[in-house]
């Protein structure tokens, strides 16, 4: 330990240098507020790939080369061969699967999001549940402490595995909206221009987009609805027959992986905002859509119920006629949409990433 810090703390990052989604996120916001919050501690920073994100941090490169193995050689010898030579108190993964072969001195911490490849494996491409069912169990009996973004994840962590690892609870945060956000079609996405009902997250099997697509089709031959519907985010796995299916209808528009300015946007101008998943271990983003002032339907799905009821209009996630039902009513009666627009909004102020952060960092100092 440097005599100059209470703690080396090493943070495994390929998350922002290779995804979008929402680990990539959690992670980016989670490292920003240790940085701008703890001076106390020292933070290093493991990653795969030059990137103007860890620019005057301390960071490693170790580059994920292609080839048969060198994934793996990189996975279960480079990283821990460095990891040891700079000798820190504590190694967070906050990606599911690692660290790995290290020192028992060495403290490890992961956060496991959900247990999706475990419990649905058809919403996930084989390769990845093949590495969950191989290595998850690993992780979590040989983890000091693992952090859970909600009881949901933590339950269902202790039915798979029965672990006597310590499992923290420490809610996500959410970052605090862009009002002077432009218009859609200013930030590039000319396609959206009127009322609009809004989806954002991947595009995959898990969102349960086809019950939100029928919902939608069936009101606007039903009900003469005004709006379009717009599934914003990128393309995920598996959705082929979706994408096949919506690639005529000129009222759903597909936009594609959205830059921040764009997602700021398609919140501050959307009229409702829907999270129709079949499973979330917290589910960001209509905790986003509420700090806006947007309101939300959500389905129960997971950790959703957990954390949103109250907070937003809730269905069953096979439920077509309580979405439509909800979707009509936030339409048609302007006292329930204020109301729910209202108490969303106020309870999104509960969750920030410094708070989230601060919560990490005591965990650390109890191991």
């Amino acid at each position: 330990m440097s005599e100059y810090y209470n703690m080396h703390i090493c943070i495994l990052a390929d998350v922002i240098d290779n995804q979008n989604a929402g680990i990539h996120h959690y992670t980016k916001n989670l490292i920003e507020s240790f940085l701008k919050i703890d001076k106390e501690n020292r933070y290093s920073f493991i990653h795969n790939r030059e990137n103007d994100f860890f620019k005057n941090t301390e960071n490693y490169i170790i580059l994920n080369k292609k080839g048969l193995g060198k994934e793996s050689y990189r996975r279960f010898f480079k990283i821990p061969k460095l990891i040891k030579e700079l000798k820190p108190d504590i190694v967070l993964e906050p990606c599911h699967i690692g660290p790995f072969n290290l020192p028992k001195n060495i403290k490890r911490v992961t956060i496991i999001h959900d247990l999706t490849p475990i419990l649905f494996p058809k919403f996930h491409i084989k390769r990845s549940t093949i590495i969950h069912k191989l290595l998850l169990g690993r992780v979590i009996k040989n983890a000091d402490l693992i952090i859970t973004p909600s009881e949901n994840t933590k339950r269902d962590i202790l039915n798979s595995y029965k672990t006597s690892t310590k499992i923290e609870v420490i809610n996500e945060g959410v970052t605090p909206p862009n009002f002077e956000a432009k218009e859609p079609q200013e930030t590039g996405l000319p396609q959206v221009k009127s009322l609009y009902l809004l989806y954002l997250g991947t595009i995959e099997p898990r969102k349960n987009l086809d019950t939100l697509v029928d919902a939608f089709l069936e009101l606007k031959a039903k009900h003469n609805l005004q709006h379009k519907l717009v599934l914003a985010g990128g393309i995920g796995w598996k959705v082929a027959t979706l994408l096949n299916r919506i690639k005529n209808e000129k009222e759903i528009i597909l936009t594609g992986y959205v830059t921040e300015e764009q997602k700021a946007s398609l919140y501050k101008n959307t009229d409702i905002f829907i999270y129709p998943s079949l499973y979330e271990g917290f589910g960001l983003p209509p905790l986003e859509a509420m700090s806006y002032g947007i309101p939300v339907i959500c389905s129960t799905g997971g950790s959703l119920k957990e954390i949103f009821k109250n907070h937003a209009l809730m269905f069953e996630p096979n439920n077509k006629e309580i979405l439509k039902k909800h979707i009509l009513n936030l339409i048609k009666n302007l006292q329930e949409k204020t109301l729910i627009t209202q108490r969303g909004q106020e309870y999104s102020k509960n969750f920030t990433w410094d708070s989230t952060a601060k919560k990490i960092i005591e965990n650390f100092e109890m191991l």
